[in-house]
């Protein structure tokens, strides 16, 4: 019986790793693809899942006090096995009936809500841990956490590979969570098998089958979908590796979502010719165009008024060209070349010169797409206009009054296209439209219209006052103010000030929030011993780096929504090598060994910067781009798998649950540092300050632990 309970519960710690991170992934999709894409939700949740992870962690250190231990764990398998998909739909039905549609939601209410939502199945994942390692190390005699660790790291690596690499592609998140629950319900009746418990068998056997069967009845994906907008007809739904792109229709408009974010809808005349002609109309004769995403709306038709050489029609999803063509009567000319890229990776390589650049993307509310209104990309695309060329972009409108944080959100973009272009206008309509070029640019947009003989509906003498127009736009760049700084890809300002204009709405204090976490992170490290502070410290560098890493491909390339599950798998594949490898690599742990992998935790994030700037900086092929971030991602996480196995081997006085809390203090510094580092560090420090940080906090750190270095007893 003993050999096979060790067996089972080896098999229980691969297939918690393993539920672990599928879940997480999947999780991790669903709350981008309702919640607009927003990355910050990516740290909220990643920083929930750690304290409650740490905090099942903890509960689990009372495990030796059950008396039928292997019933226990019998029953919190079961729960185990069906918490991943009662999770996720219990997400969808939480923003479905809680939140109206259309309405905001505030950042406070994520994370209270996440932390709600993932509680059953986060509290019970790191108790389960704590009791499989316990348990096993009963069983044998021996201390097991470290090889626990690996065990469940392991799983992690594999669950990652299989989603990433076949799951996400062949089948959707319904069926893969369905599939997840059958795995789950076999482990389940392993243990229920070894139980010498035959009316268990008999009872639990029939439920676990059925469970296995019975969901694979029902049409979760599409009644999800259904709730998630009411009141319009579904048209498409579909994952892309930018996220999820909906197609609805309501009243003979189609409205384009990604990610629940409202990209365009069709119909709407006046925002087609004012994001069209405000920009065309400046230049003399534009012959070269190139529209970034919008052309489904109907801006395509509005542009060939102008009888253009060459419209290039750039969209970086190509699922929303795809939806389009099924559902849209857009126009087919031989001119406009549709192109299937990032726009800034296509910047980068073509040889095209333009003399209109149309950008038609929502406000910086993402860092996908805050990476359109960044000083890099600006000079980009100045390298690629030919003489006397106009840009547009836009804004939320500000109508004639300008708030605070909007004056500050329009200051940031303004002073960054000022650092690049001689001469910008902004001209209030439905949005607040940025012209932009080196050339002259002119107010009178309804006289313009009438001496080129353009045909329009609205932007035209008959709806628009110029002297009105004029007289508003310069009171909208009277509120502008100089402090803001300039917005750049590793310091993305204006994703901060979108964060903070929509949050404007709900009153929500970052000070106050900003004070808590300091207060909190002050006790966490003065009240813990040095070996847990270490972990803490790791924990919170460790995941900081990943952050700043999805961070990074984020603003390189834009579809982190596809491969934070990669990078989150590779960051476990670390873990678990570097806990699997490290009594390979040294025979007996020690202080110093902990004491060095601290350094070199600081050492790791005084060079980041300089890595990071140069992929930022230079041309590098993406092939080379992806090795360097994953390389990256697997020095820090193999750092960090060493130090939590040389943390198992060392004891401060005689604390019998020093493995548990160790876990837990590595998990909570983990949800510490995706919080600060999301919310804080990153968009008011930027990268190369946030780094300079983690290298503060781990010297910090190792010193704290050196003062305390005759304390610690290796075991």
């Amino acid at each position: 019986m003993p050999v096979r309970i060790e067996g089972i519960l080896r098999i229980s710690l691969f297939a918690l790793g393993f539920t672990a991170l599928f879940t997480q992934i999947y999780l991790l999709r669903e709350f981008m693809a309702i919640l607009y894409g927003n990355e910050l939700i990516l740290g909220i949740v990643l920083a929930n899942w750690m304290i409650l992870t740490g905090l099942g962690a903890f509960l689990g250190s009372f495990f030796h006090r059950v008396k039928e231990q292997f019933s226990f764990l019998i029953f919190l398998q079961f729960l185990f096995s069906i918490l991943p998909l009662l999770t996720t739909f219990r997400l969808d039905l939480w923003k479905a009936f809680s939140i109206p549609y259309g309405s905001m939601i505030s950042l406070t209410t994520i994370f209270y809500t996440s932390f709600l939502i993932l509680a059953p199945f986060c509290l019970l994942n790191g108790f389960l841990f704590v009791a499989y390692a316990s348990f096993l190390s009963e069983k044998t005699g021996k201390n097991k956490y470290g090889k626990s660790y690996s065990l469940e790291s392991f799983g992690s690596m594999t669950a990652g590979i299989l989603v990433n690499f076949i799951f996400l592609w062949l089948f959707d998140n319904w069926i893969s969570l369905r599939i997840l629950l059958v795995l789950n319900l076999l482990v389940f009746l392993l243990f229920v098998w070894t139980s010498s418990r035959n009316g268990l068998k008999i009872l639990l056997t029939p439920i676990a089958l059925a469970l296995m069967i019975l969901p694979f009845f029902s049409n979760l994906q599409d009644y999800t979908d259904h709730i998630l907008y009411p009141g319009q007809k579904l048209l498409s739904s579909k994952f892309s590796p930018y996220g999820k792109v909906v197609v609805t229709e309501n009243e003979g408009q189609l409205n384009y979502y990604e990610n629940g974010l409202l990209l365009f809808s069709s119909g709407n005349e006046i925002f087609n010719e004012e994001a069209i002609h405000f920009s065309m109309v400046q230049h003399p004769a534009p012959k070269d165009i190139l529209l970034i995403s919008g052309g489904i709306a109907g801006t395509l038709k509005e542009i060939l008024k102008y009888n253009p050489r060459r419209i290039d029609y750039l969209e970086m999803n190509p699922a929303i060209i795809a939806l389009g063509s099924a559902f849209s009567n857009t126009r087919v000319d031989q001119r406009i070349h549709v192109i299937e890229k990032d726009a800034r990776r296509f910047l980068k390589t073509t040889i095209e010169k333009y003399d209109i650049v149309l950008i038609n993307l929502p406000e910086p509310s993402t860092l996908q797409i805050n990476r359109f209104y960044t000083l890099e990309f600006f000079r980009l695309i100045k390298s690629r206009l030919n003489p006397g060329a106009v840009i547009s972009l836009g804004l939320p409108s500000t109508a004639d009054y300008v708030s605070e944080n909007a004056a500050q959100l329009n200051s940031t973009i303004y002073q960054t296209l000022q650092s690049v272009f001689k001469n910008i206008i902004i001209l209030p309509g439905q949005k607040n439209y940025f012209i932009v070029s080196d050339a002259p640019i002119r107010h009178d947009i309804a006289r313009l219209i009438k001496e080129k003989g353009i045909s329009t509906q609205y932007v035209n003498q008959y709806y628009l006052d110029d002297d009105l127009l004029k007289d508003r736009s310069k009171f909208i760049v009277s509120q502008l103010t100089k402090s803001q700084g300039i917005n750049h890809d590793l310091r993305p300002i204006g994703f901060f000030l979108q964060i903070k204009y929509w949050n404007s709405f709900f009153q929500t204090n970052y000070l106050i929030i900003g004070i808590a976490l300091l207060i909190i992170f002050i006790v966490m490290g003065f009240s813990i011993n040095s070996i847990s502070l270490g972990l803490f410290s790791g924990g919170f560098t460790a995941s900081s780096v990943e952050i700043i890493l999805l961070i990074v491909f984020q603003s390189t390339y834009g579809y982190v929504f596809q491969m934070a599950g990669v990078i989150i798998t590779l960051f476990m594949m670390g873990l678990a090598a570097g806990s699997w490898f490290q009594p390979k690599i040294t025979s007996r742990s020690s202080f110093r060994q902990y004491f060095y992998l601290q350094i070199s935790l600081g050492c790791f994030c005084a060079v980041l910067p300089f890595i990071l700037l140069a992929i930022n900086t230079f041309f590098f092929s993406d092939t080379i781009t992806m090795v360097i971030l994953g390389v990256l991602t697997l020095i820090v996480s193999f750092l960090t798998g060493m130090e939590f196995s040389v943390s198992t081997l060392l004891r401060i006085g005689n604390t019998a649950n020093m493995p548990a809390k160790n876990y837990a203090a590595d998990l909570f510094g983990s949800a510490l540092g995706a919080i600060v580092i999301s919310i804080f560090l990153i968009p008011l420090a930027g990268v190369v300050w946030s780094c300079q940080i983690l290298v503060l906090l781990n010297l910090f750190s190792a010193g704290f632990l050196q003062l305390h270095r005759k304390k610690i007893v290796s075991l």
